[in-house]
């Protein structure tokens, strides 16, 4: 497949990739079978239905990596953020959408000027060397999000969360996780529970944070392969917030 959009017209990032980040975007250039995998797992068909009606306006995608995976019907303008645009080369995007290379924690628009913000299956992605800075880095794309949305704009977080013991046990355990992770080759990731990222939303000054679950289907990506959902420690949750008018 190909795209109208052309790859050399998407301006690069201003400010250079974290350590992690950088594992990141060569690990996901390198699944070049990424999207259509995502659109074999039925767990992604569930967290479709829970996103219907939530995403209106002028909307920002952040970390899509060529999924969009919701209805345009009611979206004026669509700008999908991401630490690479590799994913153009074999991704039909929406007429409304537009591919912007950045990142959650430096994102290349303006101050309030959108309605709504997606983050999708990305914060456990934005783990870096150790706990602190993976927690502050969370934070930071927060409020980021916060800095671009207009008053009244809404935050949805669809990610996968584990229990508050799991939690602890990662964060005792980073380094050693850290540690698998590169023996698998697989990037840094770290699981929150749905009352950290709740919390974390709070902190950053949104309001009205409501926390949904999402059902899982018979199938999850986890550790960058299709699992059993019977077999993977996560649970999925939606994660909704307003930015205060």
């Amino acid at each position: 497949m190909t795209t109208d959009h052309d790859p050399k017209r998407v301006a690069p990032m201003a400010q250079p990739m974290a350590a992690n980040e950088n594992v990141n975007a060569t690990f996901f250039d390198a699944w070049k079978n990424y999207q259509d995998l995502v659109g074999s797992i039925d767990t992604y068909d569930l967290i479709s239905r829970t996103l219907v009606g939530e995403l209106r306006g002028r909307v920002v995608d952040v970390g899509s990596g060529g999924v969009v995976n919701y209805n345009c019907g009611d979206i004026t303008d669509l700008v999908l953020i991401d630490i690479s645009t590799d994913y153009l080369s074999h991704v039909v995007l929406p007429p409304c959408a537009a591919p912007k290379i950045g990142t959650a924690v430096d994102l290349p628009l303006a101050d309030g000027a959108h309605d709504c913000l997606l983050m999708q299956m990305l914060v456990h992605h934005l783990a870096e060397g150790d706990y602190a800075t993976t927690r502050a880095r969370t934070l930071t794309a927060l409020r980021e999000a916060y800095r671009v949305l207009k008053p009244g704009g809404k935050i949805v977080v669809v990610e996968s969360v584990v229990n508050r013991f799991f939690e602890t046990a990662e964060r005792l355990l980073f380094r050693l996780t850290r540690l698998a992770m590169r023996l698998i080759g697989h990037p840094m990731v770290f699981q929150w529970t749905p009352a950290s990222l709740c919390a974390f939303a709070r902190e950053t000054g949104f309001i009205d944070v409501r926390a949904t679950n999402i059902p899982r289907g018979r199938w999850m990506i986890f550790l960058g392969r299709r699992w059993p959902t019977m077999l993977v420690p996560v649970s999925m949750c939606k994660i909704v917030a307003t930015k205060p008018a």
